[in-house]
């Protein structure tokens, strides 16, 4: 029988692990170790952290069990210690050594593999990402593309792990597509009139995001921001108005000193209606309205008379700059901080107005005290494939990353979190320190603001003049140039309200040298919009090309004699002047002080870097805009949407 008083019997000494044993925990340990050496620190994806866990783990679970027995002889015995590790200097000194050298000397030896590796073997084809923002964002996002991608080479031995296709699309056919779910499809027709399913859309501002979201957006970030100042030519910017006004204040003190404000058009750029909104008067601020508010029809009044004396286009803001810095006006743009930045720089405004370099005109931004932003916005979109998604993810973290916050700062943009100024945001005529309201405009007041401008603006009489000439049979993938105009013009009607009015011109006529009236000008009632459809459906190409006198006709066709209308003549075409009989000097000669504005949409051989078709096109405070067939129903939708007004 054993004694319960009897003191329990001493363990059996712990036994060494034999040899094997021994090494195949030395090599845990060590695979363990370079685990964690070659996981990127921070971890950056589910991955990276599974490499971390499992290499602590391993490495911390072989240490205690091969040295528990030792540690349990040893513990509470100072002296005994110093002299365990005394005798296995050698050791020790051995362990330690090669514990910094799987620490420090694996990464550097793992990236030195790939690299000979990548040198020998080629670099991995990149991940390919497609990326669509509005024509206000585009020269934003090509530049952080080609940014991140630099970066990706930089870290990967100079090969880049991704290639970032750009596209420009209009906002409100973006915001559409997405919102439908399964309404941007490569097959459909979206591909052929704005572009292939994109993986990534940078939006102007969260007010471009559809509501609610739907499933096509898989996750939003916002990076960046930019005020929307009044820029104003340095000539005029220290003699009239206080800078701790509002927008209502300073809008009225400008006018009182006889400088013209010019803005956007609301109805196709997202920076023209968020500075209509400050315009007709916040509600979401603080302060009291202020007593210079004026109403939406005078405010309308006043910005049109100024676009009409300073020969601007109704277009968006960087048409404007562009105008603005090609005639050298004193007229104050409606501009955002960003736009400023680019315009002092002498930087490019856009594909048709290139950088200036001969000491460019100096515009400075007034911040007035209830201005907003326009807040940058990083969506992901959810159609993509998983390759594709990580890759959106990766290029969205990286924006908030230092190296991204560079690059943004690059573009003339503030980015979220701290950051360094640079160059770029200290160009004279901005002030980083003024701060905007960081809200968005409430969506109340965003439907009042669009409601009350669709009231206030002018009436459009536009007249369409349609080339109808031998080259417009030529055909491409998307069919012959005359069928795809034809859609394009029949699609460009539908942004008409039921007070404007239109008319239908084809060019040439059966003598070659005039043009042939499809539909004369009129209200788009029922039975005129039928007639114009079935005159665009049955267009046959054929003869000459009298391209400058139907646009002499054009603007004779079109008296100005109402100021509280907006004529137009729109000239789509393919192809240079073969039998008018005048120049495009004449052009302009007829046309003027008409107060008719000439557009010209091209295709085919003719483009805009014509002389005679920038001349004519400034001189009437027209514009003149590039095409292919693929993109000629939204580019000319765009071009025209800011003629319409009778809503």
């Amino acid at each position: 029988m054993t004694d319960p008083d009897a003191p329990p019997a001493p363990r059996p000494p712990a036994q060494r692990p034999g040899g094997p044993w021994r090494v195949a925990g030395f090599v845990i340990a060590v695979l363990g170790i370079v685990l964690v050496a070659i996981t990127p620190n921070p971890p950056e994806n589910v991955l990276h952290w599974a490499q971390i866990v499992a290499g602590a783990s391993l490495t911390a679970f072989l240490t205690t069990y091969a040295g528990w027995h030792e540690v349990a002889r040893l513990r509470g015995h100072p002296r005994r210690i110093l002299r365990w590790v005394l005798r296995r200097r050698v050791a020790v000194a051995v362990g330690v050594v090669l514990a910094l050298v799987l620490a420090f000397g694996i990464p550097p030896a793992w990236e030195f593999t790939r690299g000979v590796s990548l040198a020998v073997f080629g670099c991995s084809p990149p991940t390919q990402l497609r990326m669509v923002a509005s024509p206000e964002t585009i020269t934003t996002a090509r530049s952080l593309a080609g940014d991140y991608e630099r970066w990706t080479a930089t870290e990967n031995h100079d090969c880049p792990t991704v290639e970032i296709y750009v596209y420009e699309a209009p906002p409100d056919e973006i915001r559409q597509r997405i919102q439908m779910g399964t309404g941007w499809l490569d097959g459909s027709d979206v591909l052929r009139e704005i572009g292939p399913q994109p993986d990534i859309w940078l939006a102007t501002t969260s007010h471009e995001l559809p509501d609610p979201p739907g499933t096509a957006i898989a996750g939003t970030t916002p990076f960046a921001y930019t005020p929307v100042v009044l820029a104003v030519p340095s000539a005029e910017a220290g003699r009239h108005v206080s800078r701790q006004g509002t927008w209502a204040d300073t809008f009225q003190q400008v006018a009182d000193q006889g400088v013209d404000v010019v803005r956007a058009d609301p109805n196709s750029t997202e920076l023209g209606l968020l500075a209509t909104a400050l315009l007709y008067g916040s509600r979401g601020q603080d302060s009291p309205p202020s007593p210079h508010q004026l109403g939406p029809a005078e405010i309308e009044q006043r910005i049109a008379v100024s676009l009409d004396k300073g020969g601007f286009p109704l277009t968006d803001t960087p048409g404007l700059l562009c105008r603005h810095r090609l005639l050298g006006s004193s007229a104050a743009v409606i501009a955002s901080e960003q736009q400023v930045v680019r315009f002092n720089l002498g930087d490019p405004l856009g594909p048709s107005c290139l950088s200036r370099t001969d000491n460019p005109e100096q515009l400075v931004a007034l911040y007035p005290s209830d201005t907003r932003s326009l807040d940058q916005q990083f969506v992901r979109l959810s159609w993509s494939e998983p390759p594709q998604q990580q890759a959106a993810a990766d290029f969205g973290a990286w924006l908030l990353t230092e190296s991204g916050r560079t690059a943004v700062v690059r573009t003339g943009l503030r980015p979220l979190g701290p950051y360094a100024k640079g160059p770029t945001l200290t160009t004279p005529g901005i002030d980083t320190d003024a701060v905007p309201t960081m809200g968005p405009v409430p969506p109340a007041e965003w439907e009042g603001t669009l409601s009350a401008h669709d009231a206030a603006q002018r009436r459009g009489r536009v007249l369409f003049v349609l080339d109808t000439s031998g080259s417009m049979a030529t055909r491409g993938p998307e069919g012959t140039r005359s069928a795809v105009a034809a859609a394009a013009v029949s699609a460009a009607l539908g942004g008409m309200g039921p007070r404007d009015e239109f008319g239908l011109w084809f060019f040439p006529d059966p003598a070659g040298t005039g043009h042939v009236q499809a539909v004369p000008l009129g209200a788009p009632d029922r039975a005129r919009r039928d007639a114009a459809q079935q005159a665009l459906n049955g267009v046959r190409p054929a003869g000459n090309t009298p391209l400058f006198r139907s646009m002499i006709d054009g603007a004779a066709a079109l008296p100005s004699d109402d100021p509280g209308r907006v004529d137009a003549v729109v000239v789509l075409t393919d192809g240079e002047d073969t039998s008018s009989g005048v120049g495009a000097d004449a052009v302009s000669s007829a046309l003027a002080g008409t107060g008719v504005r000439l557009v010209v949409v091209t295709i085919g051989e003719i483009r805009c870097s014509d002389a005679g078709l920038t001349a004519i096109t400034t001189a009437t405070a027209g514009e003149c805009v590039d095409a292919d067939l693929a993109s000629l129903d939204t580019t000319l939708r765009t071009a025209t949407a800011g003629l319409w007004g009778g809503r």
